[in-house]
């Protein structure tokens, strides 16, 4: 898991998954990694640094050229 939700932070939210809400994961896959990400769902959301930086950081996890690794 990368990134996860408080739910209570946003309306409606959905009690069911917990504290432990994902929002962003990474996983191995064939040989390779996989990244997904929940998040971008407004075009605001791409003129924040951090956002970007987390999509930065997943193409290069993605890549094998990150300073982290999918486990």
């Amino acid at each position: 898991m990368l990134a996860t939700v408080d739910e209570r932070s946003y309306t409606p939210g959905d009690s069911s998954m917990g504290a432990d809400h994902p929002i962003a994961w990474c996983q191995r896959y064939r040989g390779g990694r996989s990244v997904y990400t929940a998040m971008g769902h407004t075009s605001e959301s791409y003129a924040e640094p951090l956002f970007r930086a987390h999509l930065l950081g997943s193409i290069r996890m993605a890549m094998g050229r990150a300073r982290f690794d999918c486990p």
